[in-house]
């Protein structure tokens, strides 16, 4: 019996991911450059006619549409399938524009509530009561970035509708900590060798043309790429893997090629229609269980 090799997730793992299809992770990439670029000098040119940046900035979430591409195409990547680059990109955008726009909305909303709070702590952190909703204030950032990351990942990588995606997001929060640390330090390594970068140069102008280019082939889907495969780790642990462990031994009772009888229906449509189960470890929608109970019910 050929047994399948269990992958072992590590920097190994990551780059040869991304060197594999480096050529189609650099189009896509250009692909959200070009928008990217649009938005940022609009946003430079209101940032001169507006009296506040957070006016101007709520161009940015029209950005979000493709940014549901980048997540996409990482999504593939992550889980090593051939990458078509244009395709892909418009296809995850297509399916997730929606969520995603609501989402940056939301997340520019709450980002403006952060800066307007954490102006109110600035010389008054003296105080043990200020001090201790500053550190609440912090675990909150930590917490909303760490959920951001879980949906949004979860929305591309499994058919979850938006309740259950967001349940699932809070939970992963405690059980994919580890791994929301791992994204949280590659993306502040990230930013920390830009600004070294910066710092070096000493002209802002200059070190704007130097980061243009690691910006135009590489930075935005290496970010992307990151958090969804660090965060698809605890996806395949606690919702995929732990899903298939718990039908295992219901799956055990029925022939690999025989169509499950009425009774091993019933004991596989109970719960939220919105839910996966395994059969024969073949993911099903609970719902799609359901309509064939009923058609063997007719």
């Amino acid at each position: 019996m050929n047994k399948k090799k269990q992958r072992v997730y590590g920097l190994a793992d990551f780059f040869s991911g991304y060197m594999d299809q480096i050529g189609q992770l650099t189009v896509t990439n250009l692909l959200f450059c070009v928008p990217a670029a649009v938005f940022g000098g609009m946003i430079l040119l209101l940032c001169q006619k507006l009296p506040n940046i957070f006016i101007a900035l709520i161009i940015v979430p029209l950005l979000s549409p493709f940014t549901a591409g980048l997540f996409y195409v990482a999504k593939r990547v992550t889980l090593k399938e051939p990458v078509r680059a244009v395709r892909d990109f418009i296809k995850g955008m297509k399916n997730e524009w929606k969520v995603f726009l609501a989402d940056a909305l939301i997340i520019y909303v709450v980002t403006c509530g952060i800066y307007i709070t954490m102006q109110l702590y600035r010389g008054n952190l003296s105080s043990p009561i200020m001090l201790s909703s500053f550190i609440m204030s912090l675990l909150f950032v930590l917490f909303f970035v760490c959920f951001q990351n879980a949906f949004l990942t979860m929305r591309v990588m499994v058919e979850l509708s938006v309740t259950a995606a967001v349940k699932n997001a809070v939970l992963m929060f405690i059980g994919g900590f580890f791994n929301h640390l791992k994204v949280l330090f590659s993306l502040a390594l990230e930013a920390f060798l830009i600004y070294s970068i910066i710092a070096a140069i000493g002209d802002v102008m200059i070190a704007g043309l130097v980061l243009a280019v690691p910006f135009l082939l590489l930075l935005p889907v290496l970010s992307v790429y990151i958090v969804v495969y660090n965060v698809f780790q605890t996806i395949e642990k606690n919702i995929l893997t732990t899903s298939a462990q718990r039908q295992s031994a219901a799956a055990a009772v029925q022939e690999p090629d025989e169509e499950p009888d009425l009774e091993q229906l019933k004991a596989y449509a109970e719960g939220d229609p919105e839910e996966y189960v395994f059969i024969d470890g073949r993911m099903w929608k609970r719902k799609t269980i359901i309509r064939m109970l009923e058609e063997k019910s007719v």
